[in-house]
């Protein structure tokens, strides 16, 4: 008898087993909806998270409003501005910011030259002024630059292009370079 209670004990009986009630149900369906929830957010907190990360890789970068005005003057100085293409962007010693840029001329050339501006805020009018600007070593006449401080209010207030230009790389074989820009006849023409 004792091998058949055993087996009595270790086996339950369904009639045994208790019932489920509705408060029991109500909470398991509150519990894995409360699962749900968290899993959810979870999963949306780490998208968020990563799409934001990925956004934050890919925004060029933001100069500041004193390359924005120099980049500006430089477009108002060059006769074909579209034509621009800023390729450094140095801060000097004596707080001037060189920028050199590439541009084609009226001839057709395609040349890469330097252009210098210094600004400071005039004490008396509490407004930034360009007091030198140099293209390509050469001064520029005080009366354009005159003519310039003139139009700065309005710089200052319109929305100005901060895309900081990228960087030329380190290496020399990584720096890949179209010879065929500056020639008047390609070398594929030739060969035909």
């Amino acid at each position: 008898m004792d091998e058949k209670e055993e087996i009595a004990k270790q086996t339950i009986v369904e009639d045994e087993k208790p019932k489920e009630t509705l408060a029991d149900k109500l909470k398991a369906q509150k519990k894995q909806a409360r699962k749900k929830t968290i899993k959810r957010t979870i999963l949306f907190s780490v998208l968020a998270l990563f799409s934001w990360c990925v956004w934050f890789l890919f925004k060029p970068f933001k100069a500041s409003a004193e390359y924005g005005i120099c980049r500006t003057m430089l477009e108002l100085t060059v006769p074909y501005p579209y034509s621009i293409y800023v390729s450094e962007v140095k801060n000097k010693r004596d707080g001037a910011l060189e920028m050199w840029y590439t541009h084609t001329d009226g001839f057709g050339e395609y040349r890469m030259e330097s252009f210098t501006c210094r600004m400071r805020i005039n004490p008396e009018t509490n407004t930034t002024e360009l007091t030198e600007i140099k293209m390509h070593k050469v001064t520029m006449d005080p009366q354009k630059l005159a003519n310039l401080n003139n139009a700065m209010p309005y710089f200052v207030a319109t929305p100005l292009i901060l895309n900081y230009p990228a960087a030329l790389p380190d290496s020399i074989g990584d720096l890949q370079f179209d010879f065929n820009k500056f020639r008047r006849v390609k070398i594929d023409d030739i060969k035909k």
